[in-house]
């Protein structure tokens, strides 16, 4: 992990939702950042109380956070996705008015925001123009939630599909000396686009040729975009971190993502179980319990031993499913615990602190 945060230009945080993701991207780029390197955290969607331990707001505005510790410098930042996109529209569009025609298209105002792969691709953006910049020594990438993790890699093609030249052809006007084939093709297309006039009205077709009409001038530029993005992703300086939880299902789909992973040419350098165990039981014994009488010491005696054998079946199942993942990926130190803490991290101190045990192993 520690030779990870030292020489990779991105790190992207993938999984599952709710397995804390974000906490551990923000721990990760603290002790980045404590060693030195200038570091930008992107999230997509963090919990209130994680807004406010990094000072995020909505609008995507650059926090910088400060601590005794930082050697380097820590960003972090919201990905505002409309925001994102409407960015790479006034970049890739040859004309600032045929941009602004895209922009205020309500087609595109809904698509860029809620299509398939939207999300995705706004990651990928704003991760490649922070790249771009030069500005950051290592940039983590907290990704959106996703069913499958994979699914995240390949939503961008699945984006650019939607915009590639033979769908927007289908929408656009043909010139009168164009072939009977080309002629006959539109010809079925205005039927279409008439039966759905009438079902939606004259106000959302316009809206629907003009979109189409206008995103020639662009639609190449973000076939190169994802092409430039997939080139970054594929590179030997930029890792993948699989975060998962102690959980049979997740843990299967932990070792099914790293053989997609090495199947796309892209390197997983570490699979973080999180919350693995209680950090309570790794500090108390039964004769650290406070006792108020005998009858309550057999009591809390008898339970603590319960939770005991709980963690240790579990312990013994992480272990297996180490060594099979070991052998799997033929790397010694891929598998990383961390225990869950007993109170909510709500503040820097307490990233600070999740850093520490990072920096320190974890649990070994």
């Amino acid at each position: 992990m520690i030779s990870t945060l030292d020489s990779a230009n991105v790190l992207i945080c993938i999984g599952s939702g709710g397995v804390g993701k974000t906490t551990l991207a923000a721990s990760l780029g603290f002790l980045a950042a404590k060693r030195g390197r200038r570091v930008l955290v992107l999230t997509i969607d963090p919990s209130q109380r994680l807004k406010t331990t990094l000072k995020l707001s909505d609008n995507g505005d650059l926090s910088i956070l400060e601590h005794p510790n930082i050697r380097g410098k820590f960003s972090a930042a919201v990905i505002d996705p409309k925001k994102t996109f409407d960015e790479f529209i006034t970049r890739a569009a040859s004309q600032e008015d045929l941009a602004k025609k895209i922009i205020h298209n309500k087609l595109y105002e809904e698509l860029s925001t809620t299509l398939s792969g939207s999300q995705e691709f706004t990651a990928l953006e704003k991760l490649y123009s922070a790249h771009e910049s030069g500005e950051y020594d290592l940039i983590i990438l907290d990704t959106p939630p996703t069913k499958h993790a994979i699914d995240f890699l390949n939503a961008p093609q699945k984006l650019s599909a939607i915009f590639n030249e033979g769908v927007t052809r289908w929408f656009r006007q043909t010139d009168k000396n164009s072939s009977v084939f080309i002629n006959f093709f539109h010809a079925g297309t205005r039927q279409v686009l008439r039966a759905l006039e009438a079902l939606t009205g004259s106000e959302f077709m316009h809206e629907l040729s003009e979109f189409f009409e206008n995103i020639q001038a662009w639609q190449s530029k973000l076939e190169d975009r994802i092409n430039s993005v997939h080139r970054l992703l594929i590179s030997p300086k930029t890792h993948f971190c699989l975060v998962t939880s102690f959980d049979p299902a997740k843990l299967k789909e932990a070792a099914y993502f790293g053989k997609e992973i090495r199947r796309g040419g892209y390197t997983l350098s570490s699979v973080v179980i999180n919350r693995a165990l209680p950090s309570w039981l790794l500090q108390t014994t039964s004769q650290q319990m406070t006792h108020a009488n005998s009858v309550t010491t057999t009591a809390l005696d008898k339970k603590f031993q319960e939770l005991k054998n709980y963690y240790q079946e579990r312990d013994l199942f992480y272990r297996t499913f180490t060594k099979e993942l070991i052998l799997e990926m033929k790397n010694e130190d891929i598998v990383f615990r961390i225990p869950e803490f007993d109170r909510d991290i709500s503040n820097i101190t307490d990233i600070a602190e999740l850093a520490h045990l990072i920096e320190n192993g974890g649990l070994q």
